[in-house]
């Protein structure tokens, strides 16, 4: 009866995680290495908005997420691998000692969600996720949806839904993490994990301008370097045809 019931269990748990793009789980043998929203008794709209809760428990007063704030910058700057997830309970979560972070991609399910009315979800809940893939990935920003093109498959989720690049830009006052209540905590982990990223390859030194000083302060540096590492070859190559052109004149 154990087993069946769980079977039964799993059943319906793969149903819920079909419906609503989430990973749903209720039996009590179920293993899973990602979130996903626990589920036992009572309405599955009930268990979302449970789960799915706007909550502020850290402290980000007066923080604007700038136009740097982006997919492609949180990988090309900060270091930070994107895994693509189908897995709406693991949206921004961070993972990998915070220099990874889960994203759900699929604006084609939110966006077909919004259109037919769904009430599933708690009230405002899929239009704050698509803001949160507008503000990461912003319409009119040429670069996103080339970076995206080549970011398309990470490996462990394949294609990734480019309509992720088609959810609007937002506005300044709209960029404020006031402004998100679902995310807001995921938000400001992430935020404090990409600014607290130094560069470490060259690719990241070049494409981190966020204190313009330091990056001019660096490339003049390697540039110096270069320089002086060019000059002294050139000069130890003609030291060294002297020398012997010299040999050659005294045989």
């Amino acid at each position: 009866m154990t087993y069946s019931r769980c079977y039964a269990e799993h059943s319906v748990d793969l149903c819920a995680t079909l419906l609503t793009m989430a990973d749903v789980g209720g039996c009590t043998f179920k293993l899973s290495m990602q979130d996903f929203v626990a589920w036992s008794t009572g309405r599955l709209h009930d268990t979302l908005i449970l789960h799915f809760i706007a909550k502020r428990s850290l402290e980000a007063r007066d923080v604007k997420l700038d136009g740097v704030f982006t997919g492609p910058n949180l990988a090309c700057i900060g270091g930070i691998k994107i895994f693509w997830t189908n897995n709406l309970a693991n949206h921004l979560r961070l993972t990998e000692d915070d220099t990874a972070v889960f994203i759900y991609h699929h604006a084609s399910f939110l966006k077909m969600y919004q259109s037919v009315g769904g009430t599933l979800y708690p009230s405002g809940f899929v239009e704050e996720t698509l803001r949160t893939l507008a503000l990461l990935f912003p319409q009119s920003d040429r670069i996103v949806s080339s970076w995206l093109r080549l970011a398309g498959d990470d490996g462990r989720s394949g294609v990734v839904d480019l309509t992720v690049a088609k959810c609007g830009t937002l506005r300044s006052r709209d960029r404020r993490l006031e402004r998100f209540l679902y995310w807001h905590d995921r938000l400001v982990n992430l935020k404090q994990a990409f600014d607290d990223a130094k560069p470490r390859t060259l690719s990241q030194w070049w494409w981190d301008r966020r204190d313009g000083v330091q990056w001019y302060t660096f490339w003049v540096a390697v540039l110096v370097f270069a320089s002086t590492l060019f000059f002294g070859l050139v000069q130890s190559i003609e030291g060294a045809m002297e020398v012997h052109l010299s040999y050659k004149s005294m045989q």
